[in-house]
């Protein structure tokens, strides 16, 4: 990872990703490869090889809360994708930010079970929160750099 922010990136060792065989916590994958879920440059999904994962300790975290019911632990300079596939900073999601999703009914589709499903639409922040220090684990995505979690998100590798 390179730039000035690339010590606070990564996923706290607890951080579920979607993975070919189901969701995995981070904390299974040091030195190992594995497929994660991504999208791809074209909008379409698949899986592409997470590998050289690592770990890196003391990092400030950030907790993202979803509506959907899920949060995240992050590091703050971990990036998360709005709609439109714009990359942002965990610590700078607002509430509201629609985040990028695998999957999301047309504009203007109102399903039947709408009442029951608000993340059908996407998946939108509540709140960002500071969650103390610890340890992340990142990586390299193999061709995309980007891979979902399993709280229905994408974010960088």
């Amino acid at each position: 990872m390179s730039g000035e922010h690339a010590d606070a990136r990564g996923l706290a060792t607890a951080c579920m990703v979607e993975t070919a065989e189901g969701p995995v916590a981070m904390h299974e994958t040091p030195k190992k490869g594995f497929a994660v879920l991504t999208r791809f440059d074209q909008g379409g999904l698949g899986f592409r090889q997470l590998i050289k994962v690592e770990q890196r300790d003391d990092v400030p975290l950030v907790r993202v809360v979803l509506d959907n019911g899920h949060a995240v632990v992050v590091g703050e300079d971990h990036v998360f994708f709005r709609q439109g596939l714009v990359g942002v900073p965990a610590k700078s999601l607002a509430p509201g930010d629609a985040l990028e999703t695998a999957f999301r009914y047309p504009e203007g589709y109102r399903a039947p079970t709408a009442a029951e499903a608000p993340s059908a639409w996407g998946i939108h922040v509540v709140h960002v929160e500071p969650a103390g220090a610890g340890s992340v684990m990142f990586g390299s995505v193999r061709d995309t750099h980007r891979m979902f979690l399993t709280a229905g998100v994408l974010c960088a590798e």
